[in-house]
């Protein structure tokens, strides 16, 4: 890891740490949008059409893949989805290690609903990450009502 790269990201977290939390997520909805670019969104659009589009097929797809689970809570409206490690590269190469990274995992799975089924709302809550100290980092996706 690059030392002065390190010394880079040690001072945008501490910039992180002091916006107020909707700055936060407008910061991390570019950093999100981004990165799922590289492919990920892809992917899932991949998940989505193998499963016929409906949503609660595509979270049980998901929760067939290594190091994923879900539950379909409500079907149509409430999911968890479980991530089982943090595969952030920012976390993994050791660059970032505070739990407001996590905050650009939630606005991916924004990104992410709001590109596959553009007329429906979602509120996404982090219930523990594991930059937070939990064994998983899980996710509560709910649609919001009259959406």
């Amino acid at each position: 890891m690059d030392s002065e790269i390190r010394w880079w990201f040690t001072g945008f977290e501490t910039g992180l740490a002091a916006l107020p939390e909707e700055e936060r997520g407008t910061l991390l909805r570019g950093c999100a949008e981004n990165c799922l670019q590289m492919g990920m969104l892809d992917f899932y659009r991949g998940v989505q059409e193998r499963s016929g589009g409906g949503i609660d097929e595509f979270f049980q797809a998901l929760g067939k893949m290594s190091g994923l689970e879900t539950e379909v809570v409500r079907p149509g409206k409430e999911f968890w989805l479980i991530f089982h490690q943090c595969t952030c590269s920012l976390h993994t190469q050791g660059y970032i290690n505070s739990c407001l990274l996590c905050e650009c995992s939630r606005q991916s799975v924004l990104y992410i609903l709001r590109e596959l089924w553009p007329e429906r709302s979602f509120d996404v809550d982090p219930e523990g990450t594991i930059l937070n100290g939990a064994q998983d980092c899980r996710f509560h996706i709910v649609e919001q009502e009259g959406a």
